[in-house]
């Protein structure tokens, strides 16, 4: 008698322990499931009510997120596209706005009538910048960032970008230095992206700058460093850790920029696999954008 209840409670006990194994192991597949991103929905082999309900409510909830996610995701591409929309919209009407300004000053009026005029022309400028960044903010999210690397002289690129801002450095008596601009220098970089990484990085030079804007290339280790930089005030408070991020500004009154600019130029220059840094010392403010030499991939032609 004493044996066979022995052997009654070790069998129990074998069921148990195997039963407690199989909980465990259908619970472990579940969780790895749950881990797993292209799992939608949990399964479960063992054939148990509680871990069934279990499975079953976990499913349920992956099904409204799921929705959730479909219902944001739609959302967002209709709040962007909207933006861009308007964005374009705006931009159309203040085009106009800007030359019919421009013709009433050269056809002539007073000079306190001049002053109206040129205050509404900076006005003007402004707004139309301001609207331009959000117009790339909006079609740089909506569409991402579409890279095609190639052989691109980063020097003559900088050269090109310094001759096409030359109206805005005469408006603001600001005399652009670039060393050994004579000097090719080719990176593996997209032409389209890097033109609009120098213009953003002018831009803000421009309108940040107490002096003139100083233009630098060099090579090393493998990388072209391509440093922008330009006197600040000297009691200017700029947060370099935080300066390429999305609407960042100095200005914390947003009269004189919308902190878009730097933060699509880390964008563009991560999405080209370079880097970008900021630096204030000495009353300036340094900007280096770092990108891969093609010596390494690409002979140069000599």
């Amino acid at each position: 008698m004493d044996y066979f209840i022995i052997f009654i409670l070790f069998a129990a006990a074998l069921f148990f322990a195997g039963k407690y194994r199989m909980l465990k192991n259908q619970l472990k597949s579940i969780c790895t499931q749950l881990k797993d991103g292209h799992t939608r929905l949990v399964s479960v082999e063992l054939l148990d009510k509680d871990i069934e309900a279990v499975a079953f409510e976990i499913n349920r909830l992956l099904e409204n997120i799921q929705q959730t996610v479909i219902k944001s995701n739609a959302s967002a591409a209709a709040l962007k596209s909207s933006i861009t929309d308007i964005s374009h919209d705006m931009k159309t009407p203040l085009t106009s706005v800007i030359g019919y300004l421009q013709l009433a000053k050269k056809g002539g009026c007073d000079e306190k009538t001049e002053e109206i005029i040129n205050i509404c022309l900076e006005r003007a400028a402004s707004c139309n910048a301001l609207i331009n960044d959000f117009f790339e903010l909006s079609l740089f999210e909506a569409q991402g960032c579409k890279v095609l690397l190639e052989k691109v002289d980063a020097a003559g690129i900088i050269c090109e970008q310094i001759l096409m801002n030359h109206p805005a450095f005469e408006k603001k008596g600001i005399m652009p230095h670039f060393e050994n601009s004579d000097q090719a220098v080719m990176v593996i970089a997209d032409s389209g992206l890097l033109n609009r990484v120098i213009q953003n990085l002018i831009s803000n030079g421009v309108r940040y700058t107490q002096g003139d804007i100083f233009f630098s290339i060099c090579k090393e280790n493998g990388r072209a460093l391509i440093t922008v930089r330009n006197p600040v005030p000297p009691h200017a408070q700029i947060d370099v850790f935080h300066i390429f991020e999305r609407y960042y500004t100095q200005d914390k009154s947003r009269s004189r920029g919308s902190g878009i600019g730097l933060f699509l130029c880390r964008q563009f220059v991560e999405a080209m696999g370079g880097s970008i840094r900021a630096q204030a010392d000495g009353g300036s403010l340094w900007i280096q954008v770092g990108l891969k030499l093609c010596d390494d991939i690409y002979p140069v032609d000599k």
